[in-house]
């Protein structure tokens, strides 16, 4: 009994370690572009960002990625969900597509 629970742990551990340094990891920074209205947030370094469009000014907001979220802060206050590595979806159902800017 010692035995099996001294190897689940230790399988376990090192799993559990790299899921949660895997969270947010393959974030893609970049301007995400609503398709329909143009409206972009664009996502920088360091938890940085910016609205275009959409309202008046250019609000900045800061933002970290958690899982299959990226929660913005400050004038923009949003929860995204990461649908894939290019695109994210807004509360309302809206999907936003990072743009390719090479």
């Amino acid at each position: 009994m010692f035995t099996n629970r001294y190897r689940i742990r230790r399988t376990c551990a090192p799993l559990l370690m790299l899921a949660l340094a895997g969270c947010g990891a393959d974030f893609n920074q970049g301007a995400y572009v609503d398709p329909e209205y143009g409206t972009t947030y664009e996502f920088g370094e360091n938890g940085q960002g910016r609205l275009i469009g959409g309202v008046p000014g250019t609000p900045a907001f800061t933002y970290k990625v958690t899982g299959d979220e990226v929660i913005t802060s400050g004038d923009v206050r949003l929860s995204f969900k990461r649908i894939d590595e290019r695109t994210l979806e807004r509360p309302d159902g809206t999907r936003l597509v990072l743009r390719d800017d090479r």
